[in-house]
């Protein structure tokens, strides 16, 4: 025989759960979307774009904004290391960074602008993955908890 247990969500429960529901929905509602214009497949895989990452972001209120894209040089090699910020309703609630180094194979021949955008949307991928990562395997099966932009050029 087998038996059926019923339990009781406590307002207290269902206030914490009312987040995630929201955030599981607004998964449904733009996963096919961001799957379909801003992702792609590494191996088995299948890595959200930034603006992908972005999309979803705005879905909830959140937006990037750039902090600082300045030169370097890292052991005779240089490059341009950016910091991107998450903002809410003005208040920075995340931040990452990252770097584009002039070596790159994908990156040496291009121009310094490009360069300097790159790490600049790699610290803005970094960002979101930072605040909304856990949500990105919701947008669809397979989908990593890192951008595209994040991995390797060279992993494909």
């Amino acid at each position: 025989m087998s038996e059926i247990t019923v339990r009781r969500v406590t307002p207290e429960a269902a206030a914490m759960l009312a987040p995630m529901t929201v955030q599981r929905d607004a998964c449904a509602l733009l996963g096919p979307r961001i799957i379909r214009d801003h992702s792609s497949m590494i191996g088995d895989r299948r890595y959200v774009h930034v603006a992908g990452a972005t999309m979803l972001a705005g879905m909830f209120g959140y937006h990037v904004r750039e902090v600082s894209a300045d030169r370097l040089e890292i052991d005779g090699v240089g490059g341009f290391v950016a910091t991107c910020e998450i903002v809410k309703d003005g208040q920075v609630v995340g931040r990452g960074s990252a770097i584009c180094m002039d070596d790159e194979r994908m990156w040496a021949s291009r121009p310094l602008y490009a360069r300097r955008a790159m790490a600049s949307t790699r610290a803005a991928g970094r960002a979101l993955r930072l605040l909304f990562g856990h949500l990105l395997p919701m947008l669809g099966d397979r989908v990593a908890t890192v951008t595209r932009e994040e991995m390797p050029d060279d992993c494909e």
